[in-house]
């Protein structure tokens, strides 16, 4: 721009420069013939006055007139006879001379009484101005006397005036280049640095100012910039905030969150998504969704989610890479403009596999709980029934059915006692803070073996413990621990025929965990049963387990008071030989 306006500047000043010369010497040419003329007119008039007052002299003297004339003037003198001979010539031998009559000063001097040309003289070889006048009254054959000048002074005149046109040409492009410069240069600066700035704000970066202290157009220009610099800085700063916002949230999301433009291209993805749709490529933002999703079912399933662009909420089975259910959420993407149209669509992806897990187990369970509750009530009401009808009248029926009742009412107590319990346990968190320092050998032998005393000692079983030397204390609840031996050797005993033996072991993993063990050499499970045992109401012999007055809760119970602090439990047993359960319950720092 600098270059294109000096340029301007430069050609401007020549252009004005060029036509002031031109004009100067076209004015000083007119001016100098115009006065040429007037001189020659003159001259010539004087002349003609002086022949008309010599009239009657001989005509030899033209030559000598003409010397004389034309030597006062300082111009050349020509007088031409009527016949258009040439009768005297200050500068040449009119006897050599030609006849004049067609010249064009001569022929208008004859017609209208002067004379004038400017033309090129054949015997001088110069470019001359000639002026003719008719003499009046006449002297002899002498008819027109005429005064002519060289025009050579009008062509030095000319080259001094082409070279003062050149030398104003330097002096002033000199001057106005050298002013332009500055100016231009002050003009310039401002614009150059909005431009760089511009630049610079393109390329991310909006702390760039322009430093202009003018108070003119250019200064309130670079004002204005500034001010909207700053603008556009903070305006970018809290959509980068948004964004980042918006992206941390979406991307923190549980769901997988898909975003695609009208044509699928991706807007966004979340890293859950890609987790779920087996994307592997890195830079996915823009290009076509399905030309990434190596998932060809959930891809088949987003094929048919996009057809419409509708809000709709879907279930879909994945089978691949492993049974899943999904929920799809999708919704359209509309500017909050008004009259906006949709953009897109935004896809939720939910992995409700667990939650149906737990929709059915709670089916499930409601349903073994009604099972489990109707049973002994039916059996209560039968009973009451039959002693309604006249039963209560026989001593031996009476006191042996309220023997039943008895039994399932305690039945119903115990399985309402487990419930509560075990809802009890799955409230509570994880890691609960109702614990304490437990000296394990202790309760289990002063608090969990005395229970169970008379109960072995009718099945004639022997309960042996071996605890390792130097057990720390277990960090956990007391009342958890011993509900869960409880319940271990409740199982054993039940299960576990006339003489038998039940055998509790305690030691240490590693220094980090605390392995208790409870075996038994009873009826066994068989392995079909062993992956489901700690299930709600799961029996391996129904019939037997209500016999023996079980709630089928006593081995979830003791499941899910493990995994309340990070322990594991396991099953070892073979059918006939016994079963030996594992739980192992890690230990805490400084324990």
């Amino acid at each position: 721009m600098f270059k294109k306006l000096m340029l301007a500047f430069a050609v401007l000043i020549l252009i004005g420069v060029l036509i002031t010369g031109l004009l100067s010497m076209e004015i000083v040419s007119v001016y100098y013939s115009k006065n040429v003329e007037d001189r020659l007119t003159t001259n010539a008039k004087l002349i003609q006055a002086a022949l008309e007052q010599d009239a009657g002299k001989p005509g030899q003297q033209y030559e000598e007139l003409c010397r004389r004339y034309g030597e006062i003037t300082g111009g050349r003198v020509t007088i031409i006879g009527l016949d258009g001979n040439v009768l005297g010539d200050s500068d040449a031998d009119a006897q050599d001379m030609e006849n004049h009559s067609d010249r064009p000063e001569v022929k208008q001097a004859f017609e209208e009484g002067f004379g004038k040309s400017v033309r090129k003289s054949k015997t001088l070889d110069k470019e001359m101005l000639y002026v003719a006048l008719p003499l009046k009254g006449g002297r002899g054959d002498a008819g027109i006397i005429r005064a002519a000048l060289p025009l050579d002074d009008i062509s030095v005149i000319q080259k001094r005036i082409w070279y003062y046109i050149f030398l104003a040409i330097f002096i002033g492009l000199s001057a106005a280049l050298a002013l332009s410069y500055r100016y231009l240069s002050t003009l310039i600066r401002p614009i150059g640095e909005m431009t760089e700035m511009a630049s610079t704000i393109a390329g991310g970066r909006f702390n760039k100012r322009v430093r202009v202290k003018s108070s003119d157009e250019i200064g309130k220009l670079a004002a204005t910039f500034n001010h909207m610099a700053e603008k556009m800085e903070r305006t970018v700063e809290e959509l980068i905030k948004d964004k980042s916002k918006i992206e941390a949230i979406l991307s923190s999301s549980v769901n997988g969150v898909i975003a695609v433009d009208s044509s699928e291209n991706i807007m966004f993805l979340n890293p859950v998504a890609v987790r779920m749709l087996d994307i592997r490529d890195q830079d996915f933002t823009g290009r076509p969704l399905f030309d990434i999703v190596c998932n060809k079912e959930a891809e088949r399933i987003l094929r048919d989610v996009l057809k419409t662009q509708r809000g709709q909420t879907l279930e879909f089975e994945l089978p691949w890479p492993k049974n899943r259910t999904i929920k799809v959420i999708t919704a359209p993407i509309r500017p909050k403009v008004k009259h906006s149209r949709t953009i897109g669509t935004l896809i939720i992806i939910q992995d409700i596999t667990t939650v149906k897990k737990l929709e059915k187990i709670r089916s499930d369970f409601v349903a073994n709980v009604t099972h489990e509750l109707k049973t002994p009530l039916t059996s209560i009401k039968g009973f009451i029934e039959t002693l309604r009808e006249g039963a209560a009248e026989d001593p031996d029926k009476r006191n042996r059915f309220l023997e039943i009742i008895d039994v399932e009412t305690e039945r119903l107590e115990r399985l309402i006692e487990d419930i509560l319990l075990l809802s009890e346990i799955e409230s509570s968190s994880p890691r609960p803070t109702s614990t304490e320092q437990i000296d394990v050998q202790r309760i289990i032998e002063d608090e969990v073996l005395s229970i169970f005393a008379n109960k072995a000692k009718q099945k004639n079983i022997d309960i042996k413990t071996d605890f390792a030397a130097g057990l720390p204390k277990l960090t956990m609840s007391k009342d958890r621990f011993k509900q869960m031996l409880i319940n271990l050797l409740d199982n054993a005993i039940k299960f576990t025929g006339e003489g038998g033996q039940v055998h509790v072991s305690v030691s240490l993993k590693n220094g980090r965990a605390m392995v208790i063990k409870v075996k038994d050499n009873g009826i066994g499970i068989p392995r079909e049963h062993q992956d489901r045992i700690f299930e709600r109401f799961y029996r391996v012999d129904k019939g037997r387990s209500r016999k023996e007055g079980g709630t089928g809760l006593g081995l979830a119970i003791v499941k899910h008071i493990v995994l309340l602090v990070n322990g594991s439990v396991q099953v070892d047993s073979r059918p006939g030989e016994g079963t030996e359960f594992t739980v192992e319950i890690p230990l805490k720092r400084g324990e």
